[in-house]
């Protein structure tokens, strides 16, 4: 019996060296549009974090009618966490309920959020009387701890200005976020 080479099955050499070459060009294509995408979701998770801790504070002080507020701590997972002055919020935060209205967290007021530190891709640039903490009134507005109405902004970057973002805070207490 007769048996043909055409009965062979697989792939040629060429035909392997085209496909390789193809997978190649596409991954090129593919790698720069996914790490994008991949620093667009730590950007808005990171957006959205700030947001809902800021959200929290606001509904928390209505809900309580007593003052809260989201401050920057060094050591927001600590049992005794307190506000920082000065370690900015790439170093993590803290929404707390200020019972007593001073404007700071004491041993006896509650935690209210935990937030750890995003990582070192992120930078904050709050304006200056959003720089410590960001702090509410039993009405929900956005005060001074001398109960002054103010607004102010918090810029959110990501890597080498890759991503960003701002978030504004009205004095009504309004939140909103616009990507720049």
């Amino acid at each position: 019996m007769f048996v043909s080479l055409k009965s062979n099955r697989g792939f040629t050499l060429i035909e392997l060296m085209v496909t390789i070459a193809i997978a190649g060009v596409l991954l090129a294509v593919g790698i720069p549009s996914f790490q994008g995408f991949i620093s667009n979701s730590n950007m808005a998770a990171t957006n959205n974090a700030m947001v809902y801790s800021i959200q929290l504070a606001r509904s928390t002080s209505m809900e309580r009618l007593s003052a809260a507020g989201v401050c920057a701590s060094s050591s927001p997972s600590a049992s005794d966490a307190g506000c920082d002055a000065g370690a900015g919020y790439a170093s993590g935060w803290i929404v707390y309920a200020d019972d007593n209205g001073n404007g700071a967290r004491d041993a006896a007021e509650d935690i209210l959020e935990r937030v750890e530190a995003p990582g070192n891709a992120f930078t904050f640039t709050p304006d200056a009387v959003f720089e410590n903490q960001i702090y509410f009134n039993d009405s929900g507005a956005s005060i001074n701890v001398a109960n002054v109405p103010i607004s102010g902004q918090i810029k959110l970057e990501y890597g080498d200005g890759e991503e960003t973002r701002r978030i504004t805070v009205s004095a009504n207490g309004r939140v909103s976020t616009e990507t720049l």
